[in-house]
């Protein structure tokens, strides 16, 4: 006599089912699946919820479970009390991105200075170096703002704000030097270099939602921008001067004798940096 899977056989019914859009009962699938019809009931409030529908006494499955994985179905009976996350979806309509192309020979250290921004004691020492004063006029604020309140408009712009970066690397080449034409560049000195230069270029994305009543939706709802919140340009410059005083600056620090550093900023603006080395 051939053993009875009840996880398969519940996947097998539930699957043919849907597929021809044939409700069920509980005693139908209790069947199927040798489950009692006490454990059938439980199974079905308390495991399948995501996949099946009542529909008076009978159960409708959900066309979700053709997109359901037979491993992921068995997990859903025996350890796990959902298959599906429920979310909520959050629209900022305005965001600020920004893409840093540094040369890839200094990647530890490019990694070095990134992550040392995300520690609360190395924030406070690129305030000490930018100084409250300055902080002060690049935002605009009243003079009545203590530096405490100061600091921690930072911190917060810091811990809400900047959560992680991503790096990825192209790969391109580039003109070493001033138009020349084929037979000028097999003619140059061996000192002078390649005249083209193959590089690769690593690339560190920042995404910054400009916060301030960002619309929030119930997930597979609805996806329609969300409008422009009263007070964006103004938070939006402020993230970019923090932005650009606490993370450009310290990145460009860790780059040694490079003739450019181009920053790119896209979203709410278009921008284009570009920090280029002054001959001493």
């Amino acid at each position: 006599m051939k053993k009875i899977n009840p996880p398969n056989e519940a996947f097998t019914f539930l699957v043919a089912h849907a597929r021809e859009k044939r409700p069920f009962s509980t005693a139908q699938l209790a069947q199927a699946t040798g489950w009692t019809i006490d454990r059938t009931e439980r199974n079905i409030t308390n495991r399948l919820i995501d996949l099946v529908t009542k529909d008076g006494e009978q159960y409708i499955v959900k066309p979700e479970i053709l997109r359901v994985r037979l491993d992921d179905f068995s997990d859903l009976l025996q350890q796990k009390t959902r298959l599906f996350t429920d979310y909520m979806l959050e629209v900022s309509s305005s965001i600020l991105i920004y893409e840093f192309f540094m040369p890839l020979s200094r990647e530890d250290r490019l990694r070095e200075a990134l992550d040392n921004l995300f520690y609360r004691d190395a924030i406070e020492q690129r305030i000490q170096e930018i100084g409250i004063a300055n902080i002060r006029d690049g935002l605009n604020l009243p003079a009545d703002r203590t530096e405490n309140e100061i600091q921690q408009l930072v911190f917060d712009f810091m811990e809400s704000t900047i959560g992680g970066y991503s790096i990825y690397l192209v790969n391109g080449r580039y003109r070493a030097d001033a138009l020349a034409s084929r037979a000028d560049v097999a003619l140059r000195p061996f000192a002078y270099g390649s005249y083209i230069v193959d590089e690769t270029t690593a690339i560190v994305r920042f995404i910054l939602p400009v916060k301030t009543e960002a619309a929030t939706f119930e997930y597979g709802k609805i996806l329609e921008p969300a409008a422009t919140a009263i007070g964006t340009k103004e938070r939006a410059e402020m993230m970019r001067w923090l932005f650009l005083n606490f993370f450009a600056e310290a990145l460009i620090r860790v780059v040694q004798k490079e003739d450019e550093i181009w920053l790119l900023e896209s979203g709410m603006r278009s921008a284009f940096y570009r920090w280029i080395r002054r001959d001493e």
